[in-house]
């Protein structure tokens, strides 16, 4: 199954009024950085990348994650998406705030390389876990059980190690502590319609300037090629927004998706090339 770490609507924003449901692909992790129209279905997903690797473990489903929890996500985010851009930030009740939150959350956390830490650091961790005070196992163990407290798991259990990060995946995606601070952040929605160039969008898109507790942190999701979402902590960063020019704003945010970038920049055409290499350039010097 197609996991989608960039969904589906978001992609499809770079595609609107473009004639063929197309948008530009750059390959920036490619030499010679090669472009390509692509369809939303086609790119920025790795099968099974949320998959258990078992039909069910525990009483979840192989796709639970993704069927059950981003699936759930992306489409409350799409309608939150469509309402700011239609009737505003102040448009959205607290409801459809905190699914926004939901979805910031989760693209922090979808991403490639994140999940594979997850599954990784936990199944690790969690086999140190077992493996520490063997002598208590022993003591309660049976004559016909396993010869570790692991083993034992993995026959009762089957593929629960491996997959437990995966096990509380929703967690972190509604850990109530990270999606208040965002809650209580200043919300922006920037319309970049009218300067030079348009916003693009990274294949790793939500941006965020520093930690969640830094006092000058910048949250920024492109949400269209002329729509950005921004939240802010503090007087001093919300100032410095104020005075930037559009253009400057723009050109600053497209800088932040392409040194981000884990492997591809979307645009809806191929206007962007020059500026897309400058600065891989300034990436890899």
């Amino acid at each position: 199954m197609r996991h989608h770490f960039v969904p589906q609507f978001l992609l499809g924003a770079w595609s609107e009024g473009s004639g063929d449901e197309k948008f530009q692909e750059f390959r920036v992790d490619l030499d010679g950085i090669p472009t390509y129209r692509r369809v939303k279905k086609a790119t920025a997903y790795q099968d099974n990348l949320y998959a258990l690797t078992k039909p069910e473990i525990a009483g979840m489903s192989q796709h639970a994650v993704e069927t059950h929890l981003l699936r759930h996500i992306d489409n409350y985010a799409a309608r939150v998406r469509t309402r700011m851009l239609q009737n505003g930030l102040k448009s959205l009740s607290l409801a459809e705030r905190c699914d926004w939150v939901r979805f910031i959350m989760s693209m922090r956390l979808r991403q490639p390389d994140i999940v594979h830490k997850l599954k990784t650091e936990s199944a690790d961790h969690l086999r140190r876990t077992l493996a520490t005070q063997p002598e208590k196992y022993q003591a309660l163990a049976e004559d016909d059980d396993a010869p570790t407290l692991e083993e034992w798991a993995d026959d009762k259990f089957p593929g629960l190690i491996e997959n437990f990060g995966l096990s509380f995946f929703h967690e972190l995606v509604d850990k109530e502590e990270i999606g208040t601070k965002i809650l209580h952040l200043h919300w922006w929605l920037w319309d970049f319609t009218g300067t030079k160039h348009d916003i693009l969008l990274a294949d790793n898109p939500c941006i965020f300037t520093g930690a969640i507790d830094e006092p000058e942190l910048i949250v920024a999701l492109p949400i269209s090629p002329s729509n950005a979402f921004l939240a802010t902590r503090g007087d001093q960063t919300a100032n410095m927004l104020r005075q930037l020019n559009p253009s400057t704003l723009a050109t600053r945010l497209n800088e932040s998706s392409v040194l981000q970038a884990r492997a591809r920049i979307y645009a809806r055409n191929t206007a962007p090339r020059r500026f897309i290499e400058n600065r891989m350039k300034a990436r890899v010097s």
